[in-house]
């Protein structure tokens, strides 16, 4: 006899899975929780100051499918989840346009530190 909890469980999984929902954004303050360096590093940048805010989730998308540190561990798994690790080309679809900078070597290397500096 199937118990009925893993009988609803599986339901509203399925139903999840039938409906196709689009990943959602999480926000920052969830990001910050395991990335405290690039977080305080994109705090003073610029686009924490553009209105409106360009966000964590601006650049790396939605993470509500690979905000679990187990997906996080795993970069294929959290690319697969959704994770986008922007590269110039993405960053040109704002940098070079109307008021905004052209994109430069030198400026895609420090978008976000990633290590504390020693």
């Amino acid at each position: 006899m199937v118990p009925i909890r893993s009988v609803v469980v599986g339901l509203i999984a399925s139903a999840c899975v039938i409906s196709g929902a689009a990943p959602s954004r999480i926000g920052s303050a969830s990001c910050k929780m395991c990335h405290k360096v690039q977080f305080e590093s994109w705090s003073a940048s610029p686009h924490a100051k553009l209105k409106p805010v360009l966000d964590c989730e601006g650049c790396h998308g939605p993470g509500s499918e690979y905000k679990g540190i187990k997906v996080m561990r795993d970069s294929a798994a959290a690319k697969k989840a959704g994770l986008i690790m922007p590269d110039k080309a993405q960053c040109a679809t704002c940098h070079g346009k109307k008021k905004v900078s052209p994109m430069t070597d030198a400026m895609f290397a420090k978008v976000h530190v990633h290590r504390k500096k020693a």
